[in-house]
């Protein structure tokens, strides 16, 4: 109703409002909380929070620049085979308009359709078919007689760019469920720029043949869901906010000529919400992504799932990525009335419509839509899909689809258009100089510290005290690929671990607890153990430590580094199979942390000493004992920071950074998830049939921990409205 929907806006802009005024004061300058302006937000809180550093008697690491260690990529390395393949020379892409005369398209005076109309004349049917489906690895293929390149529009840019065994590695920035805890829309933007600009510059030297990346904002409805690390939250506006804010970024009018950096594909429209029982398997025994048919209220469509693709069409986004999943008995890679209906008609969306990998496909195989791959590439050009990630529609169209493709490729030939790859090109305008990577690693600094929440400090435990013991345990405590998030890019795509710019949580710790005396236990509990033994089989767990505090780095699998089959994690793996993996094609069975990581906190907990919890975990964790029990006295949530984590967990819990973060998603207990299935998707409660209902909206207190926009700081803040907000009307 009206009034639920003026609540969510009214909570959403105090959180930012207050989010701001905590960033944008020196904590201790006992001054009032005055606003400030956007631009100038990141740069004070900096300079407040590393001036503070420097102060004597405060623990300090310095600038974080000390820990941005850059690639050196010109040259071979003679110490690593692995880095000569990385630093090997590419070929920056053959200029499709070497003049205006090379082509019939290719004077940029003439108007973008009329361009793109005479290209796509050219094409044959064969061509154009090849055109319409990509290939996940190789993309679309090179048409040479035209002047036109191979392209693969499955680019990922979920929180950096995703483009493996490359130097310089592109920058990890957090996952984006903690970027958007910030509520800042500046860094947001900022990031934006910054994995556009990598992406660009791999683009010009020839390492990789896009610049239309894929971003997810989907709502996170169900606290299972594997992918809710990927979103920004569980509330429409913020979704909407941080999709225009990031699309906006991303497309800055900065490349060559003043094109956009990059192009923004949104995903996945719409109504994703959990991954179900593994995807390929046929025939299949249970529902999955696949071939869910979600049954969604016109109302939460209308007030939930919807707002942040809108927000894309009304921020030019160049593409929209369609869902597996069919809405109320249709398949989004057929749904018309949604793609052509909603987005390019409703909202003026002008952009491409690309398929998830293999949608196609499964509108006849899966869905049973339609009984023939021939009758599923022609719904789904029917339907509004421009580009397909599969090959079905390359090898089942008919010559009667040919007014179909031409359509489908003008779409798809319009985006690349629009990034300048038809404009002829001086060399001074396709730049190959390396970006400043220590200017970008800041910024992944920046954001872990901003997207940090502070859960519980019961006696003030953080910040830690100068000269302390500090025993530090957890799965976590040594994590690399770990505290990235899924969809991360690597240096070694054979070795996670092998990066050059991650930051440990022990790492952190070493270089930024000046005074500090570390006593880190060794061994497990992993994160998957069963029990909290130090080597399992032994039956001897973690002794009481000689420390004055315990800090225990704990949490959840973001990805499977064994298994990157997605759709086979639910049969095939063993951390998706126990509980402890949150990932693209695997949920979680429940909330608990994995039992063994339990068993170790409460274990400390009654040794007498406080106890710091840190969690590093997309999707909530059960944290109903711990918010009460006394042992453990702060939580610090950080989601999954990415490649700063040690640094920006260390400064925080010295005290050089205060938390600001604010939650984005509910913590819920435990039981929540007993009273309703993840594929129910109702956002409203039903008491008559005892169902909870979906997200801080329309749950009752009595199923949560700690609520959508939660966090508490160092120091202590009084908010009061200047005038009395509007009474809440309850719809009729």
């Amino acid at each position: 109703g009206e009034g639920m929907a003026g609540t969510t806006v009214a909570v959403y802009l105090a959180l930012a409002l207050l989010q701001a005024s905590a960033r944008s004061t020196t904590p201790d300058a006992g001054e009032s909380c005055q606003p400030i302006d956007d631009a100038s937000l990141m740069q004070m809180a900096r300079k407040a929070n590393f001036e503070k550093a420097a102060s004597p008697g405060a623990v300090t690491c310095g600038d974080p620049s000390w820990f941005l260690p850059t690639e050196e990529c010109e040259g071979p390395d003679t110490t690593d085979a692995w880095g000569n393949r990385r630093r090997k020379v590419y070929t920056p892409p053959a200029a499709s308009c070497p003049n205006t005369t090379a082509y019939t398209w290719c004077d940029s005076n003439e108007a973008l359709s009329a361009r793109v109309d005479k290209m796509v004349a050219e094409m044959s049917f064969d061509e154009l078919a090849a055109q319409v489906s990509c290939d996940i690895f190789g993309g679309v293929p090179a048409i040479e007689r035209l002047g036109v390149n191979q392209y693969n529009y499955i680019r990922e840019n979920n929180h950096g760019l995703l483009w493996n065994d490359v130097c310089p590695v592109p920058t990890m920035f957090p996952q984006v469920i903690t970027m958007a805890a910030s509520f800042n829309r500046t860094l947001w933007r900022a990031i934006g720029v910054a994995s556009a600009i990598e992406t660009r510059y791999n683009y010009n030297t020839g390492k990789q043949n896009s610049l239309f990346t894929q971003t997810n904002f989907n709502i996170f409805l169900d606290p299972r869901w594997g992918r809710g690390q990927e979103v920004p939250g569980e509330d429409p506006f913020l979704n909407t906010d941080y999709a225009k804010t990031w699309t906006k970024g991303v497309q800055a009018p900065e490349g060559p000529g003043g094109v956009p950096l990059a192009g923004t594909s949104c995903k996945h429209f719409a109504a994703y919400t959990f991954e179900g029982a593994g995807g390929w398997a046929y025939p299949f025994p249970d529902s999955n992504r696949h071939n869910f048919n979600a049954v969604v209220p016109e109302v939460d469509l209308a007030d939930t799932h919807l707002p942040m693709y809108k927000g894309c069409a009304e921020a030019g986004a160049l593409g929209m990525m369609t869902s597996y999943n069919a809405i109320n008995g249709v398949p989004m890679a057929a749904n018309g009335p949604f793609t052509n209906g909603k987005a390019r008609e409703d909202w003026g969306f002008t952009g491409a419509v690309v398929t998830d990998c293999g949608a196609v496909e499964d509108i006849w195989l899966r869905h049973k839509y339609v009984k023939t791959a021939t009758e599923a590439a022609g719904v789904a050009l029917k339907g509004g899909t421009d580009i397909e990630c599969g090959n079905t529609i390359k090898t089942s169209a008919t010559p009667a689809m040919k007014p179909d493709l031409q359509k489908a490729v003008k779409a798809s030939f319009g985006v690349r258009f629009k990034l300048g790859e038809f404009d002829v090109r001086p060399e001074k305008n396709l730049s190959t100089k390396l970006y400043d990577q220590g200017a970008h690693a800041k910024l992944a600094y920046e954001a872990a510290v901003q997207g940090a929440v502070l859960l519980k400090n019961d006696k003030k435990t953080l910040p830690l005290a100068k000269g302390i013991r500090l025993a530090v345990l957890g799965p976590l405590k040594h994590g690399t690929w770990e505290v990235l998030g899924n969809y991360a890019a690597y240096k070694n795509s054979a070795n996670w671990s092998d990066s050059p710019n991650i930051v440990t949580p022990v790492q952190g710790l070493q270089q930024c607890g000046s005074g500090v005396t570390l006593v880190v236990t060794e061994g497990g509990p992993y994160v998957c153990s069963p029990t909290d033994e130090v080597i399992p089989g032994t039956h001897q767990a973690v002794r009481k430590p000689e420390a004055d505090v315990v800090l225990i780095v704990a949490g959840l699998y973001c990805q499977d580094e064994q298994l990157q089959d997605v759709d086979r994690r639910p049969e095939e793996s063993g951390k998706c199979q126990s509980g402890c993996l949150e990932s693209e094609g695997c949920d979680r069975p429940g909330l608990a942390l994995p039992h063994g990581q339990r068993m170790l906190i409460d274990r400390a907990a009654k040794w007498g000493l406080p106890v710091v919890l840190v969690l590093m975990s997309g999707g909530p964790v059960d944290l109903a004992d711990y918010a009460t029990i006394p042992g453990v006295q702060s939580i610090l949530w950080m989601g999954y920071p990415g490649q700063a984590a040690g640094t920006a967990m260390a400064r925080l819990l010295f005290g050089m950074e205060s938390p600001t973060g604010r939650l984005t998603h509910t913590f819920y207990k435990g039981t929540y998830t007993d009273a309703l299935s993840i594929k129910e998707m109702n956002m409203r409660p039903d008491p008559t049939k005892g169902y909870p209902g979906r997200t801080y909206r329309f749950v009752a207190d009595t199923w949560v921990v700690y609520p959508f926009g939660h966090g508490l700081s160092y120091h202590e803040w009084k908010y009061s409205w200047a005038a009395t907000p509007w009474a809440h009307k309850p719809s009729t």
